[in-house]
């Protein structure tokens, strides 16, 4: 046993030494430590009230066809506890209440909210959210083909119009909430500028859906091509007693009525020094038949730049 006496002897040596040694130093070390603890823990603490705080739905992976499609607002009310330089510090951008909503089904749902804890500092609380819990409405995704139509500002100058326009491809496939989908029917570009034009043009333009919520699906970049042709000042204009002339009939022949009048449409210009000559009514004979429909023809030059709409009449006898 005298070993152990021995032992116990040296070890008190030690813990008396270890205590005594540097002992200035271990004192102020403690100090230190003190003084830390101290104004850690006398810091104020504070509340603080963020408004404006962005609501985010969280709806599974599983329920890639589910959207929110009503809810009463985007944002709630937080109430903070923390040391106050950090809540003090802190904007309602920076944070995020996540409305989960796992498990849903299509309707009216009630659903609780809480702060996103990835986004909250470390030593501050949560006290409160209004409101806590909010209704929304969930809806099915659906997918509809819509046409596409263009938005025009302004007006070509004086004595020219939009003669027509074509858009490439002529619809597009958009997707929203079931309900909102019920009401679309088409989708406009953006607006496409047209004052001072005199030529047809073309450009790459936007799609503009018009409803929040409703996306675009299937379509590169979401823009079409819109070729608008802008020409003269279009006119209706009918010429009278066009003669019919008859091709292969006998020599007695005659139709009945001998003329008709042709309605033709076109620049105005053009349309406005059409004569009864520039104009051909021709029936082709055929024995046997009686009544037969005149075939009119434009002389060169105007075939393309006018078109025939319509004869009267529009049926001929010939006997």
């Amino acid at each position: 046993m005298g070993w152990m006496n021995q032992y116990l002897k040296d070890l008190k040596l030690y813990a008396r030494d270890y205590l005594l040694e540097n002992t200035g130093l271990k004192v102020l070390a403690l100090l230190i430590t003190g003084v830390l603890w101290l104004s850690v823990a006398s810091r104020p603490v504070s509340e603080v009230s963020l408004n404006g705080v962005p609501i985010v739905f969280h709806l599974p992976p599983e329920a890639p066809n589910l959207i929110v499609s009503k809810y009463p607002s985007p944002f709630a009310r937080v109430d903070l506890e923390g040391s106050r330089d950090v809540v003090d510090s802190l904007r309602a951008g920076q944070l995020t209440v996540i409305a989960d909503m796992a498990g849903v089904e299509p309707g009216i749902r009630v659903v609780e909210l809480e702060v996103d804890p990835k986004l909250l500092p470390a030593n501050v609380k949560v006290k409160g959210i209004e409101p806590r819990r909010i209704t929304v409405t969930v809806e099915r995704v659906v997918e509809k083909e819509v046409p596409i139509t263009p938005r025009f500002e302004g007006d070509p100058p004086q004595g020219f119009q939009v003669v027509d326009w074509q858009i490439v491809p002529q619809t597009v496939k958009v997707a929203g909430a079931e309900s909102v989908m019920r009401e679309i029917t088409q989708v406009s570009t953006e607006t496409v500028r047209i004052s001072g034009n005199t030529d047809p043009f073309s450009a790459q333009v936007a799609i503009d859906i018009g409803y929040p919520g409703v996306n675009i699906s299937g379509n590169g970049g979401g823009k079409v091509m819109l070729i608008v042709n802008i020409g003269e000042v279009r006119k209706e204009r009918v010429i009278d007693k066009v003669p019919i002339t008859l091709v292969g009939a006998p020599l007695r022949a005659r139709a009945l009525p001998a003329m008709v009048s042709v309605t033709v449409y076109g620049p105005r210009s053009k349309v406005d020094a059409i004569d009864v000559g520039d104009l051909s009514a021709t029936i082709d004979y055929e024995s046997g038949s009686r009544v037969f429909t005149p075939k009119i023809t434009l002389r060169p030059g105007l075939a393309d730049a006018v078109v025939v709409r319509s004869i009267e009449p529009q049926k001929v006898r010939v006997r």
